[in-house]
């Protein structure tokens, strides 16, 4: 289960905005642990969770996309919810198997396309995953797959990696993914743009890289109480509203 305190799944759903997706191949709970616990704050608005390989604690109606936990009901239309499958590390996995799962690697890759910024953490993209690494480059760059001919937007974007291997290992790893040498390389998750500009990672990069304006950096904020962090999230949110309008 998860602490009282919090933990960096707290500090990445309350860190993130509805427009932005976390996708994850974990099938444990504490993601969703930490999204129950951080809704309902008044003007917070979480970000979207996809499941890429299931999870256990992740529930879901057929027929309208929700996010919830197993016992829930569909707030839509009142049914009860699906759980998702578990997709297990074997090298030929069948990601249209699982119309819950399916229903996320369509989202996922089509936010992909039309992301700026994309942080891919503690992920290595081990050789018993490469379909889901060809499924998301082919969201980042497009079907073919290539860095070469990338779209406008792709001559800005930035691929930050959260890892402690080396530099040179992980511009290797991801290479495919790395437009014109744009990438982003940190050890831990206190030094990612979540933490340091959290709620406004993409703001932050489009400021710096399409009009040469820097941003000061909002955080990043390390507490013990869950109730500080969310009311530091709740006061960066206020703005947000008035900003998507």
């Amino acid at each position: 289960m998860i602490p009282d305190r919090p933990t960096i799944y707290d500090y990445l759903v309350l860190g993130l905005q509805p427009k932005d997706v976390i996708a994850t191949f974990n099938w444990d709970p504490l993601l969703m642990l930490a999204h129950r616990r951080n809704r309902g704050i008044p003007g917070l608005e979480l970000p979207d969770i996809r499941f890429l390989h299931g999870s256990v604690y992740y529930s879901s109606c057929l027929e309208h996309d929700v996010l919830a936990c197993p016992g829930e009901q569909c707030p839509k239309c009142d049914s009860p919810l699906a759980n998702s499958e578990l997709i297990f590390p074997l090298e030929d996995k069948d990601y249209g198997q699982d119309p819950l799962i399916s229903r996320d690697w369509k989202i996922v890759t089509g936010q992909l396309s039309r992301a700026f910024h994309l942080t891919i953490f503690g992920y290595s993209g081990p050789r018993t995953d490469q379909r889901a690494r060809q499924m998301l480059r082919d969201g980042w760059h497009g079907p073919s797959g290539s860095s070469e001919n990338p779209s406008s937007i792709r001559h800005f974007s930035h691929v930050e990696l959260v890892d402690v291997a080396g530099p040179n290992k992980l511009e290797r790893n991801w290479s495919e993914f790395i437009s014109f040498g744009h990438s982003m390389i940190v050890r831990e998750f206190w030094a990612s743009t979540i933490a340091r500009w959290p709620r406004r990672t993409a703001e932050y990069k489009i400021a710096a890289s399409l009009h040469g304006i820097p941003s000061q950096r909002l955080g990043p904020l390390r507490t013990q109480s869950l109730a500080e962090l969310q009311e530091f999230h709740a006061q960066i949110a206020q703005t947000e509203s008035h900003d998507r309008s």
